[in-house]
């Protein structure tokens, strides 16, 4: 498998919303011209884990209106299972950013879920600490839950204007989704990490574009 791999110390999704883009079905514009959504994906340090590899196959919106028969129309703004984004978490600090997407152009309306799919995830421990195998490197199981897309739990659904930027700082907390399982500080060390995706919101800004 072919990864685009990006190290840096955040991610910035840019998206470009127009009424009538031909990728989306089900969703009637609901304003005119273009209004821009910046999102960025940050973490906090780890104490037990030297690296924490993801990889994403598919980032999607979900828009306000619902189809109650065929369910709400997902709006990709990116998806490929053969050759996924490939980050390393703890690299995500200090401001420095990596484009996700690019400019996707979507339709301008409310949208009330952001999802992205986790296909893989693999740690590697700091030196010193290792797994009852005598590893430092491991491949960790996906939820089943995580098909559907880890969900981003927003502050509130995010609205496209015309003339507006909308900017999101998103968390994807290592501690809190690479959970440690046993005592690293005792003789039968760590027995494993269960991979619990948990992503949120940190801060959203609007501005005039």
């Amino acid at each position: 498998m072919n990864l685009r791999t990006f190290l840096g110390a955040g991610l910035v999704v840019a998206l470009f919303f127009t009424p009538g883009c031909d990728s989306t079905t089900g969703l009637e514009d609901s304003a005119s011209g273009e209004a821009l959504l910046q999102i960025l994906l940050t973490d906090a340090p780890a104490d037990y884990i030297d690296q924490a590899w993801v990889s994403i196959s598919r980032v999607y919106l979900i828009p306000g209106e619902e189809d109650p028969e065929e369910g709400p129309p997902f709006i990709d703004l990116f998806h490929d299972e053969d050759d996924p984004l490939r980050y390393d978490l703890l690299t995500l600090r200090d401001g420095v950013t990596a484009d996700m997407t690019g400019e996707v152009e979507v339709p301008a309306g409310t949208y009330n879920q952001l999802r992205m799919i986790v296909a893989d995830a693999e740690v590697t421990l700091i030196d010193g600490y290792e797994f009852e195998d005598g590893g430092q490197t491991r491949e960790l199981m996906i939820p089943s839950g995580a098909q559907s897309g880890i969900k981003v739990n927003l502050a509130d659904p995010i609205t496209a204007e015309e003339g507006t930027i909308n900017v999101i700082l998103v968390d994807f907390d290592v501690d809190q989704n690479f959970v440690i399982q046993g005592n690293p500080e005792t003789p039968a060390g760590i027995r494993g990490i269960l991979f619990t995706p948990m992503l949120r919101e940190l801060s959203r800004s609007m501005n005039g574009s």
